[in-house]
């Protein structure tokens, strides 16, 4: 790489220029590109080992002049963190790698596919809110909703939001270390490595129709080219739409006028969001290699020089516009640079504006009362944005989004303080909790569950967890927690972090799996689907029943509750895998008298393989209890012809598209329903039925009230006719 010669000119420059530190880009940029743009325009930068270029024209030449400013820049930050790569590269390689994700990421193609699913996550998101509450809209929304999004749009396996995150910030850190830390590089290489195992066992199973990754496998590039590729895709998909709603949001809460204007009308959001990205630019620089001697700013740069074009000064350079320091929502022109110009420009501009606006949309409107709560934590000079931004929501209103979470459950909520924790199962707490200042519990009987609600990390998190205590006690409610493998946080925190004396709070107990009158029974628990079974097996021994429990598990020092089960005495038999091997169900199904009720909680595989076996057992009832909905339950609900549904109370009549839910379009139309797991399996959006016959998808009903057909769960339940009449 070549450095300026030692010349006057160049003494001057490093007057400047040697006295730039990458902190103090980090801290504050703009300060420092006003006075390169006032008095030194192309500037050796030694710590950033680039000339920094500022002024509007200077930027914009760079972007667009391929031939002098070559992008193929193969020994930069971005180059050595990722290898070759898309962003640093020219000509047929560049334009042969960028032609899938162009196709996949046209705005028509956003708007048919990724449109109504950005909606729908930043309504789920907004709906584990409550009104009043103080969140960070950065870690606890923004961030989720890009990496959502992002697994989407590629075909990347889900996964949990810190794992994506620890990756966006390893590359992010290389990709912006022009000053060479090694610290920064092992970061990058570490998450880099990560990335391609990941796309290895992806890539075997093969790409998912229709994704990025599909268009890039089918284009023919290599494993390298596709790794590459996904990594930017993976940092400027999370970074670029988090960091601009955070920017247009800041806006929106410390400027009056802003947010008076946004507030008269919402379709002024596309203005917002425009002049965020001007203002707050996002990606701070291009990075061009001279291919040839060429002046700029009357400054002669040689051949093989590094440049950085600083997009985020070009933005504010106030020969292109007035008053470029001030947020300006009614702009005459606002033609910034903030994705770049030319056939580098960001592929996924559109995407990162349309997760923006939609996100700002149904924010403002379910808390239109929302107010800054801290001043916002703003850092970085390559990729700048908030990373803090705690607001409190104020109170809510409008009927589709945030407003859900507090209508789900019409009894008020019960206040609870944290009695007792035991950790002593390795990945699993169970937790006591009694009434925050004394007094009796709401009552409950076996099989009931709690929706429980409990801030962690900037956010509200809603779970829903078994009773497995004694019902008879009223002071005190029992629960167990296993840290799930695929933690968005809440189990990890509970397992992990909660402390004796934290404050939670839960819905009253609710039973979608209750213990019915039957001449023998049978519970099957696998881990720690015990939890609901362990206060039935009380029971049915208490009133002198005949029943069974078969408690599988991998191996004695993994099951929870182990010496509880055992006390139950002869009939509670447990199983561990790993010296036996798995039990063969259709033995103990087999020793059910006609009548008999089988009661199962535990994974997926576990219940599916029940749900399977007891068909040929045609005397026999199975009510399942499940940890998530079963595989394909989600497109199930959505999967089918479309339908019309009336509204009784107000006469209202509904389309639901083939391709969308009961709830999605009773929502759209703004009827709220409660709805927690919005899978089929926490019973909450249960409605009743008055017409027409239902196609039930759900894991809570019984098979007699399937039958019966006068109530559903709107969240997966379909019609199986033209038409449905519901109670709403």
């Amino acid at each position: 790489m070549r450095t300026p010669t030692s010349t006057t000119g160049s003494a001057k420059r490093a007057s400047l220029g040697a006295a730039i530190t990458i902190e103090a880009l980090d801290d504050d940029p703009f300060t420092i590109y006003q006075r390169l743009r006032d008095e030194e325009p192309v500037a050796w930068v030694p710590a950033a080992h680039a000339y920094l270029i500022t002024r509007w024209d200077d930027v914009h030449r760079i972007c667009r002049d391929a031939e002098t400013f070559s992008a193929a820049v193969h020994d930069s930050p971005l180059s050595q963190s990722i290898g070759p790569n898309l962003l640093h590269s020219d000509g047929a390689y560049h334009d042969r790698l960028r032609a899938p994700l162009t196709e996949g990421l046209r705005p028509s193609v956003i708007k048919r596919t990724m449109e109504g699913a950005i909606r729908d996550t930043v309504r789920g998101l907004l709906a584990e809110f409550r009104p009043g509450e103080v969140v960070d809209l950065v870690t606890g929304f923004a961030q989720t909703l890009a990496v959502r999004v992002l697994q989407r749009v590629t075909g990347l396996p889900e996964m949990p939001v810190a794992v994506f995150t620890e990756w966006v910030d390893g590359i992010a850190a290389g990709a912006a270390n022009y000053e060479r830390d090694p610290d920064k590089q092992r970061r990058a290489d570490e998450a880099s490595a990560a990335v391609d195992d990941m796309l290895r066992d992806r890539l075997r199973l093969g790409p998912k129709p229709g994704t990025l990754l599909a268009g890039l496998t089918a284009s023919g590039a290599t494993f390298e080219e596709i790794a590459a590729t996904t990594k930017l895709l993976i940092i400027g998909g999370m970074q670029e739409p988090r960091d601009l709603f955070g920017h247009a949001l800041i806006a929106y809460l410390t400027d009056p006028a802003v947010r008076q204007e946004i507030d008269r009308d919402k379709t002024m959001i596309a203005r917002l969001i425009e002049e965020a990205l001007r203002i707050g630019a996002p990606v701070g620089t291009v990075t061009r290699r001279v291919t040839k001697p060429t002046r700029v700013a009357g400054q002669l740069l040689d051949e093989g020089s590094l440049v950085l074009a600083v997009l985020a000064s070009a933005n504010r350079d106030p020969t292109h516009w007035d008053e470029p320091d001030e947020f300006r929502l009614l702009r005459g022109h606002n033609q910034h640079l903030s994705f770049s110009a030319g056939v580098h420009a960001c592929v996924g501009s559109m995407l990162a504006r349309a997760q923006a606006h939609t996100a700002l949309e149904e924010l403002l409107t379910a808390y239109p009362a929302i107010q800054l709560a801290e001043e916002p934590v703003i850092r970085g000079w390559e990729f700048r944005g908030p990373t803090q931004l705690k607001v409190r929501l104020g109170n809510a209103s409008g009927p589709s989004v945030g407003a859900l979470a507090v209508a789900a459950h019409s009894a008020p909520a019960v206040p609870l303080r944290v009695l007792d924790i035991d950790r002593s199962s390795g990945d699993t707490a169970i937790i006591t909790v009694g009434r925050e200042k004394g007094g009796e519990l709401p009552p409950w009987t076996p099989g009931a569950h709690v929706d429980l609600t409990f801030d962690h990390a900037g956010r509200t998190f809603r779970r829903s967890y078994s009773l497995c205590g004694d019902p008879a006690d009223r002071s005190t409610w029992r629960f167990g927690v296993r840290r799930a493998a695929q933690s968005r946080g809440g189990s990890a925190f509970l397992v992990e972090e909660l402390m004796t004396g934290a404050r939670l709070e839960a819905a009253p107990p609710r039973n979608a799996f209750a213990l019915t009158t039957a001449p023998a029974c049978l519970l099957v628990a696998g881990g720690i689907g015990i939890t609901p079974l362990l206060p039935m097996a009380r029971s049915l021994a208490a009133s002198g029943a005949s029943w069974q429990l078969l408690y599988i598990g991998r191996d004695r020092d993994s099951i929870p509750f182990l010496d509880e089960v055992e006390a139950l005495g002869p009939a509670a038999e447990i199983w561990t895998t790993k010296d036996r091997g798995r039990p063969v169900l259709t033995e103990w199904l087999g020793a059910l008298p006609q009548g008999g009720q089988v009661y199962a909680c535990g994974p997926s595989g576990l219940l599916d393989e029940l749900t399977a076996s007891v068909t040929g057992y045609s005397g026999i009832s199975l009510r399942v209890e499940r940890f998530g909905s079963p595989a394909g339950a989600a497109a199930a609900a959505s999967g089918g012809r479309a339908f019309s549904v009336r509204l009784a109370r107000t006469q209202k009549e509904l389309m639901v598209p083939a391709d969308r839910t009961l709830l999605e379009t009773l929502e759209e139309a703004g009827v709220m329903v409660p709805s927690t797991c919005r899978e089929g399996i926490c019973g909450s959006c249960e409605t009743a039925v008055l017409e027409g016959a239902v196609d039930h998808r759900d894991q809570v009903l019984s098979d007699e009230e399937k039958e019966r057909g006068d109530l559903m769960l709107v969240c997966v339940s379909r019609c199986r006719g033209e038409h449905l009449t519901l109670d709403l």
